[in-house]
């Protein structure tokens, strides 16, 4: 009787122990799984040319400035939900990366590192379309509300990193920088969420079209206007000072306009 009873209870703690390895397992998994989902992705354009996509997870923010610290355009400030996740270029979109796809460079300020110039809204939109064609992916240009959430990365302060404008050096390529050009992306400090250049170096094309102030006070997944005359500018250039290098800041261009302070980085749909 006294055997079977150690039997008994070796075989219990034979059994807990196995399930205590499963069990840790099947979390070690989660774990493993939560963290790929929320990993970069490298997407290879060919040539060891790649892109770099960082997920964005669905939340809530607050959108815009109240009067006495911005512009008109950016009231009223209002709360905006982003319901999907989404992926976001780390990185303006570089030289290299436009050569590779488009087989052309119209950049003023050259350098493979730099990023794009010079491109406008219409030509955007064939580089996300061969781009697409060249990965199997879907891009887009980002939203107006995509591309301010992205930037404040969880803030409600004029910028990313707080209030104090004199830190602004240390994250973007600005007029405080004497060569009054463009510079390799990633050379600044990024965001809370990886996000390098949300500031300077090149103002970045946005999917929407420009209304001179928000439509609505608190929104779901904003798309901007159904048409108008131009398109959302985000991010500010290298020759601007920090006032226009707010996270609230807005700028407008026509489909066609180009000049060497205007870029983009793009979005991939997640599917």
């Amino acid at each position: 009787m006294k055997r079977k009873s150690l039997i008994a209870i070796f075989l219990f703690l034979i059994i807990t122990f196995l399930v205590f390895i499963v069990i840790n397992s099947l979390k070690s998994n989660k774990n493993d799984f939560d963290n790929e989902i929320e990993k970069v992705r490298h997407i290879s354009l060919g040539d060891y040319v790649t892109m770099d996509f960082v997920r964005i997870e669905a939340g809530t923010f607050w959108m815009g400035s109240d009067a006495e610290i911005g512009d008109s355009d950016e009231t009223p400030k209002h709360m905006v939900t982003i319901t999907q996740p989404f992926y976001i270029g780390k990185y303006e979109v570089t030289q290299e990366q436009w050569q590779e796809v488009m087989g052309t460079n119209p950049s003023e300020f050259i350098g493979e590192h730099n990023p794009v110039d010079s491109v406008s809204w219409e030509e955007c939109q064939v580089f996300l379309k061969k781009l697409e064609e060249i990965t199997g992916f879907q891009y887009v240009l980002p939203t107006e509300a995509q591309w301010e959430y992205a930037c404040r990365a969880g803030t409600n302060t004029a910028w990313h990193f707080g209030e104090d404008d004199s830190l602004l050096s240390q994250y973007a390529w600005c007029d405080t920088d004497p060569s009054k050009m463009t510079h390799p992306v990633g050379e600044k400090k990024p965001n809370e969420w990886g996000l390098y250049d949300m500031y300077g170096n090149v103002q970045e094309w946005c999917s929407d079209w420009y209304e001179n102030k928000y439509l609505d006070e608190n929104s779901v997944d904003p798309l901007g206007p159904s048409t108008g005359d131009s398109k959302v500018l985000r991010g500010g250039g290298w020759g601007e000072s920090a006032l226009y290098l707010r996270s609230a800041y807005r700028n407008c261009n026509g489909v066609e306009g180009k000049n060497n302070g205007i870029g983009f980085r793009c979005v991939m749909l997640i599917r």
